[in-house]
């Protein structure tokens, strides 16, 4: 699905600015700090414009924000209703989405046992990565 396509199913209008953002989490494929995003929107945007938008694309279930341990929010579109799950390595900080598919049997099955509706969940692992271990 397409950024524009995505804003249009959340409800959202395709602004030129919403664009770009939902572009750019596109393109990094890992969770991103809001710095990290500003990084390739350049003179694009400006920093307060990126909360504001991300914030929204949050509230309208587009994108994740989720804390890895450390001080600043990272940002990654939307893994379906429940989200999905984020590894973190303790050595050298990097963050990335998980494939889901093998969590969410034993998640759906769990939720259909709790006595609430849960509209998020946020599950973490952390570790060492792979690059990491090769060190």
């Amino acid at each position: 699905m397409d950024a524009k396509e995505l804003l249009i199913r959340a409800g959202l209008s395709a602004t030129a600015k919403r664009l770009l953002v939902v572009q750019a989490l596109t393109e990094a494929g890992r969770p991103v700090t809001p710095q990290e995003l500003l990084e390739p929107l350049g003179a694009r945007m400006n920093r307060v414009t990126l909360y504001r938008i991300l914030d929204l694309l949050v509230e309208r279930h587009v994108a994740t924000r989720h804390n890895a341990g450390e001080r600043a929010f990272r940002y990654c579109l939307h893994g379906g209703p429940a989200g999905h799950a984020h590894f973190t390595c303790s050595r050298c900080g990097q963050t990335e989405c998980l494939d889901s598919h093998a969590l969410d049997e034993g998640l759906a099955e769990l939720l259909a046992r709790l006595p609430m509706r849960v509209d998020s969940a946020e599950i973490r692992f952390g570790g060492v990565c792979q690059n990491c271990l090769r060190h």
